[in-house]
């Protein structure tokens, strides 16, 4: 089997486990609250992560600490929303939200680095509003909440996190400061959670497994498998095998929670899908493929 393909087995396994993080993580926060839900889960990752990397963790720099410490706070953003969020809204909604991440990052270089606004973005950005708009339209009443705000916030502070990663990892190492970032969010998780919640001190079995999988599946696993597959697949590539999901998660919401979406609801994630599969499309290179074979059609 190439070493291709076997990647993108890899990255397929990822997007399932991260599916099942969203009614997971539903079990987890029954009995233990979000902001410790993030510090448990990020420190027990770090901590295998470390094992796993333990050479690369040697040669950490101080440099490093800085750039790691400014992208902690928007991961720990990212998470707080998500987590907070999934109290308030279902779960196969919350996966189709946070996959507009994919959408946000367009959008946030044209603000912040005026960057070009191609086809691309103005197809994915429509085709996304219409699926909020069916996601959140019961009845004859939106049930757009604050669980669903949140959720989308998360997904504004992982572009933006995407952003800044982008520039750090050109000067450190991406598995030093991947590592290290999460090491500052578990800090941040358990110094927030001790100020704001109370401690959990009747964890159930099943929010203590569910913390388990999320840490060590979800977050662990996922990063050691999507760093060592992107050697062998593009960035744009992988971007599309994780559109899958919120396929995943509103799957798995149904078969765990009994969640159902609806006609509509399924509409507008289907409409959300559509539009992170054309975020990642290239366009213009189709286009000029076109061209390219409707010349050679001509010249025979």
């Amino acid at each position: 089997m190439k070493k291709s393909l076997q990647a993108d087995i890899a990255l397929f396994i990822v997007t399932i486990f991260w599916g099942a993080g969203f009614p997971v993580t539903k079990f987890a926060l029954e009995t233990i609250s979000p902001l410790y839900h993030i510090g448990f889960r990020f420190i027990i990752a770090a901590v295998l992560l470390s094992l796993i990397f333990y050479k690369k963790m040697l040669k950490v720099e101080k440099s490093i600490i800085k750039p790691a410490a400014y992208m902690a706070v928007l991961l720990f953003a990212t998470y707080a929303f998500q987590t907070i969020g999934l109290q308030y809204t279902t779960a196969s909604k919350s996966s189709f939200f946070s996959g507009l991440a994919v959408i946000f990052v367009p959008m946030l270089s044209f603000i912040f680095f005026r960057a070009k606004v191609n086809a691309n973005t103005i197809i994915s950005v429509s085709l996304a509003f219409m699926g909020l708009f069916f996601l959140s339209y019961a009845g004859n009443d939106f049930s757009f909440n604050i669980g669903d705000f949140l959720t989308i916030m998360c997904s504004a502070t992982y572009a933006m996190l995407l952003l800044l990663t982008s520039n750090y990892v050109k000067v450190h190492d991406a598995t030093q400061l991947s590592i290290v970032q999460m090491y500052f969010v578990a800090l941040m998780g358990l110094i927030s959670a001790a100020l704001f919640e109370n401690w959990p001190s009747n964890v159930s079995l099943l929010s203590f497994n569910s913390l388990l999988f999320s840490a060590v599946f979800a977050t662990a696993f996922a990063f050691w498998v999507q760093a060592a597959a992107q050697k062998f697949a593009s960035a744009s590539h992988v971007a599309l095998i994780f559109t899958m999901e919120p396929v995943f998660g509103a799957l798995l919401s149904w078969l765990v929670l009994g969640e159902q979406l609806g006609f509509k609801g399924l509409l507008g994630g289907a409409l959300i899908l559509s539009a992170m599969i054309m975020a990642e499309m290239d366009l213009t290179g189709l286009e000029r493929k076109f061209k390219a074979i409707g010349q050679k059609n001509k010249q025979a």
